[in-house]
Parts: structure tokens; C-alpha cells; sequence
């Protein structure tokens, strides 16, 4: 029972992220600190040991390295470097990999889908939708928050983490 309310609290902390991402190009800090606080629950219940701990925040700080380079770069917001970095604590070694594949392809299709969007073509249809209209405004800023949050979801499940506390 904990567990699945676990669960559900780090997957809606996850859509909700990219929901603010969606809406205002943002991901606040709470977000990334309220799944940076749900892990060692996670860690706990589910029985990780000192060196997967170890293994997990070596991933996490080489995520969040990465991802002050490019923040720095101008690649991606600090939002997002601190949202992959966060998610990639999850992971562990086994997933790490599905999940940086994963939000890549997700990035991909997410880039598409606003490509799409601005189109010429769909002006008038977006005229019928506020968030359609907001989007369209906003030009090519593309919300890789929603991009970070689909790779995991898809990853989290092949995680060692995730297979613990699934036995549970």
C-alpha cells in the first residue's frame, strides 16, 4: 500500500512538472526538491543498500554535472538540468541508459509536435485554444521538461528500484 502511494506521489510530482513546463517554460524548484526528498523514502522502503546508494548519487551528480554544462552552454534551462538530474537518481545503473534513450526519443517527438504546431496551416485551429495560441506565441521555446518526464516513465519501471519495492 505505501508503496503505490509512493508511486503515485513521484509520478504526479513528475506530470506536474511537465505541466509547469508546458504552460510557463519553467520547472519550479520545488518540484525538483520535492523528488529529491521522496527518494530516500523510496531507498528505504525498497531496501537499497550503502553501495547501490553510492551507485545511484554517482549517477545523479555526473546527470547534474552534464547538466550545468549545457545549462551553461544555453542548451537546456536550469529546470531541466535539474529535473534530469533528479529522475536520473531513480535510475540507477540499469536504467540509466533506457532513460537518457528514452528522453532523447521523447525530445524528438516533442520537438516534431511543436514543429507541427507552428505551422502556418493550423493558425486559425489554434486560435480555438488558449494554450494552443500561448504555445504558438511562444515560438520554437520547446518544453524539454515534458520530454525529461516521458523518459522517466518509461525507464523507472526497468530500475532496480523500482523491481524492489514492486516485491514488496
Amino acid at each position: 500500500m505505501l508503496e503505490t502511494a509512493l508511486y503515485t506521489v513521484v509520478g504526479a510530482t513528475m506530470v506536474a512538472a511537465a505541466a509547469y513546463d508546458v504552460l510557463t517554460l519553467t520547472i519550479p524548484n520545488w518540484i525538483s526538491l520535492a523528488l529529491l526528498a521522496f527518494f530516500p523514502v523510496l531507498a528505504l522502503v525498497g531496501g537499497l543498500g550503502w553501495h547501490e546508494l553510492g551507485w545511484h548519487g554517482a549517477i545523479a551528480l555526473t546527470a547534474l554535472a552534464a547538466g550545468i554544462a549545457a545549462f551553461a552552454s544555453g542548451i537546456v534551462g536550469g529546470g531541466d538540468a535539474k529535473l534530469f538530474a533528479v529522475l536520473s537518481l531513480y535510475m540507477g545503473p540499469r536504467a540509466i541508459a533506457p532513460y537518457v534513450f528514452d528522453v532523447a526519443v521523447a525530445g524528438g517527438v516533442v520537438g516534431v509536435l511543436f514543429l507541427l504546431l507552428l505551422q502556418p496551416r493550423l493558425e486559425e485551429w489554434a486560435h480555438h485554444s488558449p494554450l494552443l495560441t500561448q504555445i504558438r506565441a511562444r515560438g520554437m521555446a520547446i518544453p524539454y521538461g515534458v520530454a525529461i518526464v516521458v523518459g522517466g516513465l518509461l525507464a523507472f519501471p526497468s530500475s532496480h528500484l523500482f523491481e524492489l519495492i514492486a516485491v514488496l
